[in-house]
């Protein structure tokens, strides 16, 4: 393998587990600040007594959703080799929910952040900016669901090996149920947040120590 290939695993692999930690971390600021209220006015009762929380949380997400760009290029890149239809898909999926990530984080950010003064001060708005991020995290978590699931199917051979497929498909069915948050309570959603960031970090260590083209390894 060479050192530019070496460098790209090493970093991607980094980047890919920092990302999973900081989604987990946001995951518990979330927790911290609690469910949105479902009326505008108590919205921004609430935004009133969490906005540090609220705050940190957004900053949080910025940069665990910016960590993913150099880690989908380096997985992508460790398992086209050995089945290119399921990396192109499951980076490819993975690559999209970057740019939407983006975007629902601006959207969070005016309820805390003013911009020119302006920030989110009535009740209609602030039922809005609440409804676009968490139903824009809620297809986020289904599309990370379909990327997974695909991504370990790939993963089954190589160096990945098969316990992080099995995780990868545990955690696949973990992102679908946990894009229902508010459907399936607080403790089964704090279990599936932790799959998540489970097989981030299993991925990116994996990734992070390799040292031959993915083709090379038999399953493990």
């Amino acid at each position: 393998m060479s050192q530019e290939r070496k460098g790209l695993y090493r970093f991607g692999g980094a980047a890919l587990m920092v990302s999973g930690l900081l989604f987990l971390l946001r995951d518990l600021l979330d927790r911290v600040a609690g469910p949105p209220p479902s009326s505008g006015v108590a919205i921004l009762a609430w935004i009133a007594s969490g906005q540090l929380v609220l705050a940190l949380a957004n900053e949080v997400l910025f940069f665990a959703a910016m960590a993913l760009v150099p880690a989908v290029i380096a997985l992508y890149r460790s398992l086209v080799d050995s089945d290119r239809v399921a990396a192109t898909t499951g980076c490819g999926i993975i690559a999209a929910v970057v740019p939407i990530l983006a975007v629902l984080d601006i959207v969070h950010g005016r309820l805390v952040y003013p911009v020119y003064g302006i920030r989110v001060s009535t009740p209609a708005v602030a039922e809005l900016v609440v409804a676009i991020f968490y139903g824009g995290l809620h297809a986020v978590g289904i599309l990370m669901g379909v990327a997974t699931f695909v991504l370990s199917l790939a993963m089954r051979r190589g160096a990945y090996g098969r316990s992080i497929a099995w995780l990868g498909f545990a955690t696949a069915v973990c992102d679908i149920i946990g894009a229902y948050p508010y459907a399936i309570g607080p403790l089964l959603t704090l279990v599936c947040q932790l799959f998540f960031a489970a097989w981030f970090v299993a991925v990116g260590a994996k990734l992070y120590a390799m040292r031959s083209p993915i083709a090379s390894y038999s399953s493990s």
